[in-house]
């Protein structure tokens, strides 16, 4: 954090330890319960604005997917989300080429449009839900 300039605070490095460690994406309601045990009076408003310095730093990427509310996840390589439209569960494809060669794709437009960051929601029925 201190490499992006973002002040540490307990409540920013409990929420960015949470974020990294688990690998998961959590909206700022599932993150708070996660660590409020940890910081007893954490508001679910500091939640937020700590999510919010973290995703200016750089740290952290916030998505909305289909008909759900924004979730949060660590930075990492740029990947697809794949949504399952009957359990809501979010799986990453294991190739991370998808997204670099859709990248590829992209910045071959004749408009000349440079793109910085790209977000992909695929929708469907997971492995599970079609048993």
């Amino acid at each position: 954090m201190r490499e992006r300039g973002v002040r540490i605070t307990p409540q920013r490095a409990l929420i960015w330890q949470a974020l990294s460690e688990s690998g998961r994406h959590f909206t700022a309601e599932e993150l708070w319960e996660r660590v409020r045990g940890a910081l007893p009076g954490l508001e679910l408003s500091t939640v937020y604005r700590s999510l919010e310095a973290l995703r200016e730093a750089g740290l952290v990427v916030e998505s909305r997917l289909p008909e759900g509310p924004m979730v949060y996840e660590a930075r990492s390589a740029q990947h697809p989300h794949l949504v399952c439209g009957v359990c809501g569960r979010i799986f990453h494809p294991e190739d991370p080429r998808l997204c670099s060669r859709l990248l590829e794709l992209l910045g071959e437009t004749p408009e000349g449009f440079e793109i910085r960051e790209l977000h992909v929601v695929a929708k469907g029925i997971c492995r599970d839900c079609r048993a």
